[in-house]
């Protein structure tokens, strides 16, 4: 019986530690850092923004730079690369060209932000 438990009390102890409120949240993207929290609350200041009207070009280009530059340093490839997509669609759209992908992913970048 003693065998059963040892391991049962491990993992319960090792959950219970990874749930305490000093821990970063960890998503399915792996261990959000500060520049992760930061780029996803920029993230959401966007997405406020568009949802309260339309955002001329250049506002919304400076708000993805904001985006891009925060994931730029954060330690998870999959949000660096959403933020990279962003900001490839921004650019585009500042040079006078359609982004057919924004959309697409400006979804991914909210998917990718979930839970952090």
């Amino acid at each position: 019986m003693r065998r059963i438990s040892a391991p049962f009390v491990l993992s319960a102890a090792l959950l219970a530690s990874s749930c305490s409120n000093g821990a970063p949240p960890v998503t399915a993207l792996g261990t959000a850092d500060q520049p992760a929290k930061t780029a996803c609350a920029a993230f959401r200041d966007l997405v406020r923004a568009r949802a309260a009207g339309a955002m001329a070009t250049s506002a919304l280009r400076a708000k993805i730079a904001e985006v891009y530059n925060d994931a730029s340093t954060s330690s998870m490839p999959i949000l660096r690369a959403r933020a990279v997509a962003l900001y490839a669609d921004a650019t585009v759209m500042a040079t006078g060209g359609e982004a057919p992908s924004l959309s697409q992913d400006l979804a991914s970048m909210s998917q990718a932000c979930t839970g952090i």
